[in-house]
């Protein structure tokens, strides 16, 4: 379209110039004027009609850049693709480039914090859990269109399609995820939610030839106040845990004392068993002669006489003889 208007203001131009340099040619006796006239017609005209044609000639030449393909356009309408590299076409045809390569898309609220080299489409993916508490959640999702399906998704969609077709999205999924769960039970289950999402997202942008090559969760975030609230427990609950370490460690100790003293009483248990045992085998063993002999290996040194009964009992005293 833009050749075409060009063209026809150039031919009017051209039809301008040739017609007051022809006048000036042939309705004057001015030899001043003829001769004006004369190189309107045999420079001016030529001149303007390469013009014309450089114009032309550089509106049919295309370089579309690696990692995009061209989308033809004839008066608005699309009629075609090219692939990458020097295109020519005619001078009626426009190409727009479209990219095809690996795209990096931000929600993030922070600006700063976009990564190098991502996009930043939109703000934090806002949320909630299962009790209505407000979940702020940063992704970053990669993106890549299919280079066959290029002219099919800017005829149906338009080149705008990434603000068209994702950012609703993948707010809504991350919604239906979230409100399956508790506030506290969000960030251990991060993996989980960040899965589905994906699965799903993929799901609904397959019709437009485009395929999601990685969803990824930057940050979780919740209300101060909240959080706040989740610290302070989580210290409650560390504290309680020391407590009951303390506690058991305790009780340990006092199982190893217990312990010990059951072997103890084992122990002296015994020796008493044994001690018994042995006084009653002394019991047993004693008789009148083993006496008498103990009462011999007694007496004093200095004694050298023994009166010693016929049948061999002992019929003094032990006493006396011991000096008790």
């Amino acid at each position: 379209m833009g050749w075409i208007l060009f063209s026809i203001f150039w031919a009017v131009a051209i039809a301008v110039v040739f017609g007051i340099s022809f006048i000036f040619t042939v309705g004057t006796s001015s030899e001043d004027d003829k001769a004006g006239g004369q190189i309107g017609i045999f420079l001016g005209v030529p001149a303007m009609f390469v013009f014309w044609l450089i114009v032309t000639v550089i509106l049919c030449i295309h370089q579309v850049p690696a990692g995009s393909v061209g989308v033809k356009y004839v008066f608005g309408d699309i009629t075609g693709q090219t692939s990458s590299g020097l295109q020519i076409t005619p001078p009626w045809v426009e190409i727009k480039k479209a990219n095809v390569q690996l795209q990096t898309l931000a929600f993030i609220d922070d600006e700063g914090k976009v990564p190098e080299g991502a996009k930043r489409v939109g703000e934090g993916l806002d949320s909630f859990s299962n009790e209505t508490q407000n979940v702020y959640i940063d992704a970053i999702i990669n993106i890549e269109v299919s280079p066959t399906e290029i002219q099919r998704l800017y005829r149906t969609v338009g080149p705008d399609y990434v603000n068209k077709l994702i950012p609703g999205r993948i707010a809504q999924i991350f919604k239906d995820e979230t409100v399956n769960y508790k506030a506290v039970d969000i960030a251990p289950n991060r993996e989980v939610i960040r899965d589905h999402v994906e699965k799903q997202l993929t799901i609904e942008l397959a019709p437009y030839s485009i395929d999601v090559k990685a969803l990824l969760i930057e940050n979780i975030a919740f209300d101060v106040a909240f959080e706040t609230s989740i610290v302070e427990k989580q210290v409650a609950q560390q504290n309680a845990l020391k407590e009951i370490e303390l506690i058991q460690a305790e009780k340990a100790k006092a199982d190893q004392k217990i312990e010990a003293a059951r072997g103890e009483a084992g122990r002296l248990i015994e020796e008493a068993r044994g001690q018994a045992e042995a006084n009653r085998q002394i019991s047993s063993s004693i008789t009148p002669a083993l006496i008498q002999f103990q009462y011999i290996q007694k007496l004093a040194d200095n004694i050298k006489i023994m009166l010693v009964p016929n049948n061999g009992t002992l019929f003094i005293d032990p006493s006396t003889i011991m000096g008790e």
